[in-house]
């Protein structure tokens, strides 16, 4: 494994996204996250993609979940990432599907604040991804395919 995308939304994903320092320091790292006015990451240049922020419940989420699929589709073919790992939330899904199909490995962190059910996000990839890593024993027990990665912070 030569690159890793790293792929989260804005705020607490990204947060526990940039704990992975041993795989960061390790591997040719391409960030991807939402456009926010509030945080900053690490050093500017470290962030290389930003993309819109969306929601689920307005009114034009069908269109700009589909442009959101353009967009990592065409991060994805620039990039040429070996893998993918996000710690989610709905910026991911359209990147680890499409890294997935691309024959790249895809690895998901469920959030450190799931600590009894997957996020909507980890449900829908839990079974289209090559390691799916939760934080918390409680979550593991209901999840077989799940892996105990223990906690980020």
């Amino acid at each position: 494994m030569k690159k890793l995308l790293m792929v989260a939304s804005s705020g607490g994903h990204m947060e526990e996204l940039t704990r992975l320092k041993k795989l960061t320091e390790k591997y040719e790292c391409c960030w991807v996250t939402e456009r926010n006015n509030f945080q900053k990451y690490g050093k500017v240049n470290e962030i290389q993609y930003y993309v819109s922020q969306i929601n689920r419940r307005e009114i034009l989420f069908p269109i700009k979940f589909v442009t959101l699929f353009i967009r990592a589709l065409f991060i994805l073919i620039k990039e040429k990432p070996d893998c993918v790992i996000s710690t989610g939330a709905l910026i991911s899904y359209p990147f680890c599907r499409l890294a997935k199909m691309m024959g790249k490995k895809v690895i998901f962190i469920e959030s450190f604040a799931r600590v009894q059910d997957l996020s909507l996000t980890g449900k829908l990839l839990y079974k289209h991804v090559n390691r799916f890593i939760v934080q918390w024993p409680e979550v593991k027990e209901k999840y077989d395919d799940a892996v105990l990665g223990g906690g980020v912070f």
